[in-house]
């Protein structure tokens, strides 16, 4: 399974629906609060043992995946 997908079934696990993130030139973008942004960090850097630059851009939030 792509890296991608596997990223977008753990946000649509953390925010219980699919329809709130989207990948854009590498960028994860969801439409979320701060409170959901920080379970899907916390969900994502301990599930794919990665580290994540969180920047926020009206409602929503970018996540960039730093090597």
């Amino acid at each position: 399974m792509g890296f991608e997908k596997v990223v977008l079934e753990k946000v649509a696990n953390v925010m219980e629906s699919d329809r709130y993130a989207e990948f854009y030139a590498g960028t994860l973008f969801v439409a979320c609060d701060a409170n959901e942004a920080e379970k899907i960090v916390n969900k994502l850097t301990t599930d794919l043992n990665t580290k994540i630059k969180v920047s926020r851009g009206g409602n929503e939030y970018a996540f960039d995946f730093v090597a």
